[in-house]
This record gives structure tokens, sequence and C-alpha cells, in this order.
């Protein structure tokens, strides 16, 4: 019904006639029902008031910051790139994680969308030329696909017990790892497959 300033400013013009706030609170509570101010936020308005103070805007009291603010940051920095992390974004706006998930999620309504995985018309036609069967992904997959428990045990295996001192050196090694892994592993599936049939 009416705003918050405007029934500050209700009040502002009230203190003139010099009633006391229980009557400013009553007269308010008679135009506004419900959505009045309480009886404690009306005497302190009165009491502002009626020691000279002008504006009826609510001054910006140190602390932390509003939510408004907070939302607005979030949104202008995704604004000029949509790739952030929501780490990314913590960090840049000193925000928690936590509140940073909450505000992209109940705030700006931003999801993620999980898409069906593109596969290429080439590959699709290599399956229907071999007889395979193409099982799709269910909606909400698990982070691994069922092959990687088979992968990663084998990808592992040389590369235990193993310190590295450069994140290139360890790319390297696990690279060396898959290769060894496509030679033996999966080089051996496929000629074992089709010895099955």
């Amino acid at each position: 019904m009416f705003s918050e300033q405007e029934q500050r400013s209700w009040i502002k013009f009230e203190c003139a006639k010099g009633r006391t706030a229980r009557q400013y609170h009553q007269g308010l509570q008679g135009a506004c029902g419900e959505s009045a101010l309480p009886y404690r936020t009306v005497a302190s308005w009165v009491q502002a008031f009626n020691e000279g103070r002008q504006n009826v805007a609510d001054m910006r009291r140190p602390g932390c910051p509003s939510v408004s603010e907070e939302v607005y940051a979030l949104s202008a920095l995704l604004e000029s790139d949509r790739r952030h992390t929501i780490r990314e974004l913590a960090r840049e706006t000193g925000l928690a994680h936590t509140t940073v998930l909450h505000i992209l999620k109940e705030r700006l309504d931003m999801t993620k969308l999980n898409a069906r995985p593109h596969a290429a018309q080439a590959v699709a036609d290599l399956f229907d030329r071999w007889g395979w069967e193409v099982l799709y992904h269910p909606p909400y997959p698990p982070d691994l696909s069922p092959c990687d428990f088979d992968l990663i045990p084998k990808m592992k295996e040389p590369l235990r017990g193993i310190r590295f001192r450069t994140a290139p050196e360890f790319l390297q090694a696990v690279d060396r790892s898959i290769r060894t892994i496509n030679i033996t592993g999966a080089t051996s599936l496929a000629t074992g497959c089709t010895q099955c049939w």
C-alpha cells in the first residue's frame, strides 16, 4: 500500500503537530493496516525528526553490504563473461562459495543445464556399419561413465609411487600412460570382441 519511505514522510509532516509517537503509530495503522511500520520504528523516526533530521531516506550503514549489491556485482561479472566458475566469482567478489551458489540459483535463477552429449555423425555412421547399439546417456549421468571404471585403475598403475616436479611433467606421464592403454587395452578389446562373435 504505502512504502516505508512514504510512511516516514507522513511521520515527518505529523511531527510538526507535536503529538506523541503512539498517536502517529495509530494513525499509520488506520491508513496502512497490516503494512504499517512497527511502533518502535515509528518512535525512533519521531525522535530523529524532533532532533532535527530532515532526510526521510535510510542512510547507508557500515557493515555487510546489502544482498542487492552482491547480486548486482555477480550479475555484472557474469555479463562480462558467462564462463566464470563459482570459485572465480567467489574470489572476485569476496563472498563465500555457498553464498555465490545461493545467489546464482535463488536470486538470478541460473541453473546448470544437463544436455545430452554431442555425438559426431562420423562416429554414429561407424557404429551403424559395425552394427553396434548406441546406449544414450541418462538425463543426469554420474561424473564417471562405466567405461572409465576400467580405464582409471589401468591409467594409475604405471604412475603409482612416482613424484612429479612440474605439472607438464605429470601431464606427459599421464599421456604416455593413456597411449600405453590404447596400444595394449583398446586394441586387444576390439580383436577379442571380434573373436567372440
